[in-house]
C-alpha cells in the first residue's frame, strides 16, 4: 500500500463528505442527493481512464490478503451512509411537518385527541404512585 495514495484518497473522499454534507445542511437533502450522484459519475464519463483507476487502488487487504478494500468499495461505503442521513433527513422533515398539521384544528386551536388524554391519565397515574411512595415514609 502507498501511503501517498492512501493520503491522497483520504483527502479527497474528505472533501467530497464535506461538500455534500455543507449541501445538505445549508441547501437541500435533494440537491446533496444529486451531487452525491452525479459528481462520481460525472468523472467516470469525463475522464474515464483517471477515475477507474483511482478507484481501482488497493486500500489495505483483510483476511490474509483474501478481500482487497479498493477505493471503490470506500466510495459505496460513503454513498451508502450519506444516502442513509440524508432519507433520514427527509423523513424527520416529512413527519415533523405533518406532525405540526395533525396538531391544530381549522379554526387554529389545538386538538386534544386520544394522545393528549392518555398522557394525562399516565401522568395521573404517575403522580399517584408518587403520593403512595411518599406516604410510606
Amino acid at each position: 500500500m502507498n501511503i501517498a495514495a492512501f493520503i491522497g484518497s483520504s483527502m479527497l473522499f474528505a472533501l467530497f463528505v464535506i461538500v455534500v454534507l455543507f449541501v445538505l445542511i445549508n441547501m437541500s437533502s435533494r440537491l446533496a442527493l444529486i451531487i452525491l450522484l452525479v459528481i462520481p459519475l460525472a468523472f467516470i464519463f469525463v475522464i474515464p481512464d483517471i477515475s477507474i483507476a483511482f478507484l481501482s487502488i488497493q486500500q489495505m487487504s483483510l483476511a490474509n490478503g483474501l478481500v482487497p478494500v479498493n477505493n471503490f468499495h470506500i466510495l459505496l461505503m460513503i454513498w451508502s451512509t450519506l444516502i442513509g442521513v440524508i432519507l433520514y433527513t427527509e423523513f424527520l422533515t416529512w413527519y415533523l411537518g405533518k406532525g405540526m398539521r395533525m396538531k391544530k384544528n381549522p379554526d387554529g386551536t389545538i386538538k386534544t385527541g386520544v394522545s393528549a388524554k392518555l398522557d394525562k391519565s399516565v401522568y395521573d397515574a404517575i403522580e399517584n404512585f408518587k403520593d403512595i411512595l411518599n406516604r410510606k415514609k
